[in-house]
């Protein structure tokens, strides 16, 4: 079974209505390709940053002092701030579960959802709009530095059309491979940027990339001046030169 497709199955049996699954799916494929495992900024296709990390957490040679500080955002959420990472370290702890568990980390949010989030939670169990439930994740729960809503939107509604909507109700949930053979894949799940999206990692990544092929950026992170860059870019291989770094555009961009 698919990260994507617990993750929408335990939501749902923790009383998530379609809509609100389907949204949180969106919101996590933004932060962090919905991979339970995923460090921020470890673009390498098979992980291996990520991995180490988690190894590292599991064997006690990262403690939950390091763990809870290093301002690194990681899990489904990229949970960073210093009492949400502890918190996650303690949950984890007494599950019993792995701790790149989808499931563990599904209902960790959930508890953050009641403990913290109680408006929030209230709405997600009872919405069917999609688009205001994805709005609200990002700016109540996920708080990221800029709200690309359209984008998590976006993602929600593929999310929707590639699982399972019933799958929940036969009560199985089995755990994904934790280690499965790696697969190419061009996309790296990178999240879709554009001009409110100055800091981001995929930002110094383009960056990188435009420079690369020799187009005139400089690496700081900011968008300043990127939009004509990836405009020119986009006329360049053929695409719709909206100034936005989508999946098409980013698997232009990283295209070999």
């Amino acid at each position: 079974m698919s990260y994507t497709q617990t993750i929408y199955n335990c939501f749902r049996r923790h009383g998530l209505t379609e809509a609100a699954a389907i949204a949180f799916l969106g919101n996590w494929d933004q932060e962090s390709g919905n991979e339970p495992f995923r460090l921020q900024g470890d673009f390498n296709p098979y992980r291996t940053a990520s991995k180490a990390y988690v190894h590292g957490v599991e064997d006690g040679s990262i403690s939950k002092q390091q763990f809870q500080s290093d301002q690194k955002g990681f899990g489904l959420a990229q949970w960073t701030y210093w009492s949400r990472k502890a918190a996650l370290y303690d949950f984890w702890k007494a599950s019993g579960k792995a701790l790149d568990s989808a499931e563990m980390q599904t209902d960790f949010a959930m508890r953050e959802l009641q403990n913290d989030y109680k408006a929030l939670l209230n709405f997600l169990a009872s919405t069917n709009d999609v688009y205001t439930a994805c709005s609200r994740i990002c700016r109540e729960y996920e708080r990221p530095a800029y709200n690309n809503i359209d984008a998590r939107y976006s993602s929600a509604k593929k999310i929707q059309h590639e699982i399972d909507l019933n799958a929940w109700e036969g009560g199985e949930d089995p755990e994904p491979d934790p280690d499965p053979e790696p697969q190419e894949d061009h996309s790296l799940h990178l999240r879709t940027i554009d001009k409110n999206c100055s800091g981001w990692d995929e930002t110094f990544l383009l960056q990188d990339v435009l420079r690369l092929r020799n187009y005139d950026v400089s690496v700081d992170g900011y968008w300043t001046y990127l939009e004509e860059p990836v405009k020119q870019f986009q006329r360049d291989f053929g695409l719709t030169p909206d100034g936005i770094v989508g999946p098409k555009t980013w698997a232009a961009l990283l295209k070999m």
